[in-house]
């Protein structure tokens, strides 16, 4: 069985280390109180254009159908409103995805993990530290990680598996799935997972990646997770995101809010800057896979390819100013350029 401990700072850790088994401890430094960023620049950047104001969130499509000039949709209360533009950014299992551009089986690519996330009362010391608890034999690991409230803490779970076809919505499923694949971790798994009935935020599913030729078809296009989820494993998800729906409001605005040319250069912007972190999703969850005789490889971080690939994941696109979005300055329709290698 494989055991590792790292240590990410200078001084002794307030985190229960000493009821922990010496050589199964990896230690991380986080910053206390860490939040994502607020979701929603492109409603924003729509609501303060002067000439498109009309902008609805967060609610469930039944039908929609679009023209030249338009989107007619149907809301599941069965209220109709006709739009301009429709944006879906309603993540991994979009369901405005599906109903434009087809089933989801044909966009998902399961990378052969399962996360599953909770908070817990903090009942185990933890004060800046990240703690991760890993069998890579069985390919399973459990996480206690700090969050804003220092009475509770996030506790994550990871574990290896082939397919997946527990439903996204059937939370009770999913939490007899997680007990039944946590059985004999040890480690403080036992204690968080007495915690499972009663935490308010429960989450569990395939860690999986949207892979399209393209995302938008005709006045419908898709943001964020929807569009090109890179899989927690790859680290990017909230800023692919956000980045995403800067260069998708910018370049409409640009395009004088034409569907087809603000979408075509959007996807133009972020298609090498997604690739690229999408690969080091793929990357992460193989290092990550179970040993075996039919196992692939796992990769070699050390070499330039990856120093190379990094760059580009990080540094490989560019945010312009764009006239029409609100504090830009640049000329409408500035040219697309890209730090980004082929």
């Amino acid at each position: 069985m494989h055991r590792h401990r790292r240590r990410a700072h200078r001084g002794r850790g307030r985190a229960g280390a000493g009821d922990l088994p010496r050589r199964r401890r990896r230690w991380r430094r986080v910053h206390r109180g860490h939040r994502d960023p607020a979701r929603g620049p492109v409603p924003g950047a729509l609501r303060r254009h002067p000439r498109r104001r009309r902008v609805r969130l967060r609610r469930p499509n039944r039908r929609l159908a679009q023209d030249t000039d338009g989107v007619d949709v149907v809301f599941a209360g069965g209220n109709r409103r006709r739009f301009d533009l429709v944006v879906g950014a309603d993540g991994l299992h979009s369901e405005l995805r599906a109903m434009v551009f087809g089933p989801h089986e044909r966009f998902l690519r399961h990378l052969g993990q399962v996360l599953a996330f909770c908070s817990v009362p903090n009942e185990f010391g933890l004060d800046r530290w990240l703690l991760e608890y890993q069998d890579q034999e069985s390919g399973r690991s459990a996480l206690l990680r700090p969050i804003q409230d220092a009475t509770r803490a996030m506790a994550m779970f990871y574990f290896a598996s082939a397919d997946f076809d527990v439903d996204h919505r059937d939370v009770a499923a999913q939490k007899v799935l997680l007990r039944n694949r946590m059985t004999g971790l040890g480690w403080l798994t036992p204690d968080i997972l007495t915690h499972l009935d009663d935490t308010p935020d429960f989450y569990l599913d395939q860690v999986a990646q949207v892979v399209m030729d393209r995302w938008s078809s005709g006045r419908v296009g898709l943001l964020g997770d929807a569009a090109f989820s890179s899989s927690p494993m790859s680290g990017q998800g909230t800023g692919l995101a956000l980045v995403g729906a800067y260069l998708l409001a910018g370049e409409l605005a640009a395009a004088g809010w034409d569907p087809n040319a603000g979408f075509a250069r959007y996807e133009a912007r972020m298609r090498s800057f997604v690739e690229a972190n999408q690969e080091i999703g793929r990357l992460n969850a193989r290092s990550r896979a179970v040993p075996g005789p039919d196992a692939e490889p796992r990769p070699d971080f050390a070499g330039e390819w990856f120093t190379e690939l990094v760059g580009r994941a990080i540094n490989g696109v560019e945010l312009p100013d764009y006239a029409g979005v609100p504090d830009s300055a640049a000329p409408a329709g500035s040219p697309v350029t890209s730090s980004a290698k082929p």
